[in-house]
């Protein structure tokens, strides 16, 4: 929930005037083609850090050089909108890259393109022949099955133009060659709604190699079939031991294809069913249980309450595994410790014994999401089970298994002393903002563009933003929020009331000022009114940006986000009657230190907090 500054598809930065040169904030935003909020909030997860602050200015070199990384990562430049989901871009890497503009030009439809690909795969592997784009002759009767099924489900004949993009395609003659062509001419938009994006064969190889022995092995959601045709290389397994389901007609289609690529030398009807694996347990009471499940599910995608489809497709891969079977995921990290996915740790804690979770770190091509891989067997962990969390150093941290933990979250990046001071912190007497603090979300617009004004003017109110809260200090407002219908806002009394603490909604810390004036706060602002006893607002704040609250959130929460629920966490040392007014006349330094002194930290366990600032 961030403001959304876009800028117009058009804009062109100038000209660079001299070596060296720094750009500010919106010129660094256009040359990468995304809104000046996404390049704000890239740089608070460190995707790209400013050469200064304050304001934010980049080195003319350093943001060419990112470009160009992205550049080469997708084979496209950034678009130039954050929320990929509305994007009808398409990129086209790869094998494709020469077919790219025939495909824009002849628009001869996904199926049949895909379907044309096909036949020239088969092709170029000894499979068929052809007369244009019409087998003539096959070389195994289950082939000349699966095309001919295919084309009967074509929901138009292939034609003129199906023929000359048939005509433009390169050499299709790699393992992958159908799956990344499948995946260049879908839109980004619609891989980001269904959460789907290529699996490199490396991270499938891993996660099959963790049910080294399996009899069966099933993807519930295989895509074109690349964990498909791994398991047969990896696993040994025969084309009877390999099952798939897809929902997308044209990738089930492709899966069956290449799965029989995979066995060139054996009759077998592939077993790639086409459907939701979400919708029931058909195929465990038509084929039994399974040895190993495998897969990178869909992300993002909310299709059960608020579970997203990746935890829908875990439950549902417990069903299809039976005892001591096997499951590997590929998962975004936020998995781990966000409060969201707690339902899911602890349904995992107490029915699974996890093996393992390795952080494999930024691995999709245009997604900044963190990956992990989880390995897990179907069967109640022992008392004091512990796994491994492996680093992508190959260092190792062991965790305890424990499903009575609150929210079971998987913390990372915390070393033994870390665990060692929170435990301490939480021991000592403390108070916590539950209960005693009233709360607002800031507003949401619906349409900024037409509610939000850059400078003054008649009957528009100025309105505190993300971006105009410092540690303990606010910039004056740059936004004017004109009179309108609203999406979303809290009653107006808690905007308004004076004083009131106003955080950053987007941050790994806490970052809040006092707001004395009552000023509305748009969605990247939140707001808290403490009433914690002793603690006046304004030491509220100065405890919340001090490096001793921000150790503890990122330590224990390890998000960018500030949620209400991880502030009502935070420890506050109590406060004797009339402490407080002595604690605001000291400087920030040796307030810190009295705050050290509340929780009786030793100098090595301040050294640590330190450490973390460095």
């Amino acid at each position: 929930m961030s403001e959304t500054d876009e800028l117009p598809e058009h804009a062109t930065p100038a000209a660079d005037t001299a070596a060296g040169r720094l750009l500010p904030l919106r010129e660094a935003a256009a040359r990468l083609h995304v809104s000046t909020a996404t390049l704000r909030n890239w740089i608070r997860l460190g995707v790209l850090l400013p050469d200064r602050e304050r304001p934010y200015r980049f080195r003319v070199e350093a943001v060419a050089a990112f470009r160009r990384e992205k550049r080469s990562e997708s084979g496209a430049r950034l678009t130039s909108r954050a929320n990929k989901s509305r994007s009808t871009v398409r990129r086209f890497r790869g094998p494709c890259r020469e077919a790219a503009a025939v495909f824009r030009s002849l628009r001869p439809g996904l199926e049949c393109a895909m379907y044309t690909a096909a036949l020239k795969r088969l092709e170029a592997a000894g499979e068929i022949e052809l007369d244009g784009i019409r087998p003539v002759c096959f070389l195994r009767e289950s082939v000349r099955a699966v095309l001919e099924n295919w084309r009967k489900r074509l929901r138009q004949e292939p034609g003129e133009r199906a023929l000359r993009f048939f005509e433009a395609l390169p050499a299709m003659d790699g393992e992958e060659s159908l799956g990344e062509l499948h995946q260049a001419l879908t839109s980004i938009g619609h891989r980001a709604v269904r959460g789907a994006y290529y699996t490199a064969t490396g991270l499938a190889d891993e996660a099959l190699r963790f049910g080294a022995g399996a009899g069966r092995f099933l993807d519930p959601c295989c895509g074109s079939g690349h964990y498909l045709v791994r398991a047969a290389s990896v696993l040994k397994l025969g084309p009877d031991r390999i099952y798939g389901i897809e929902c997308d007609p044209v990738a089930a289609e492709l899966a069956r294809i290449n799965l029989l690529l995979a066995f060139p030398f054996d009759e077998f009807t592939p077993h790639i069913f086409r459907g939701d694996a979400l919708a029931g347990r058909i195929l465990r009471e038509a084929y039994g249980s399974f040895d190993l499940v495998a897969t990178n599910p869909p992300w993002g995608a909310v299709r059960s309450g608020r579970e997203e489809s990746f935890a829908l497709f875990i439950r549902q891969a417990l069903r299809f595994l039976g005892p001591e079977g096997r499951l590997s995921f590929l998962l975004p990290e936020a998995v781990l410790n966000i409060r969201a996915h707690a339902p899911l740790r602890r349904m995992l804690f107490e029915e699974c014994r996890i093996e393992s979770v390795t952080l494999l770190g930024r691995c999709f091509t245009g997604v900044f999401t963190p990956v992990v891989r989880l390995d897990a067997v179907n069967a109640p962990p022992g008392d004091g089970h512990r796994f491994p969390v492996v680093h992508p150093d190959g260092a190792r941290e062991l965790h305890r298994q424990e499903p009575g933990c609150r929210d079971c979250a998987i913390e990372t990046g915390i070393s033994a002393a870390d665990r060692a001071l929170l435990d301490k912190i939480d021991a000592c007497p403390h108070l916590t903002l539950a209960g005693n603090a009233e709360w607002a979300l800031g507003i949401v617009t619906g349409d900024n563009a037409k509610l939000l004004a850059t400078a003054p003017e008649p009957g528009a109110e100025p309105i505190l933003r993300g971006c105009d809260i410092r540690p303990n200090r606010l910039k004056t407002p740059q936004r004017y929020l004109r009179p309108g219908k609203l999406q979303q806002a809290a009653p107006k009394r808690l905007y308004r009331t004076k004083p009131k603490l106003v955080y950053r909604f987007i941050a790994n810390r806490p970052v809040c000022a006092v707001d004395p004036d009552g000023f509305l706060t748009l969605n990247s602002a939140n707001l808290l009114i403490p009433h914690l006893p002793g603690w006046p607002a304004e030491l509220a704040a100065r405890y919340l940006n001090s490096r001793l609250a921000g150790y503890i959130f990122m330590k224990r929460f390890a998000t960018c986000k500030v949620l209400r629920k991880d502030l009502e966490l935070l420890p506050f040392p109590p406060l004797a009657a009339g402490e407080a007014d002595g604690l605001m006349r000291l400087g920030e330094e040796e307030l810190e230190e009295r705050f050290f002194d509340k929780f009786g930290l030793a100098a090595e366990e301040r050294a640590l907090i330190f450490r973390v600032f460095q």
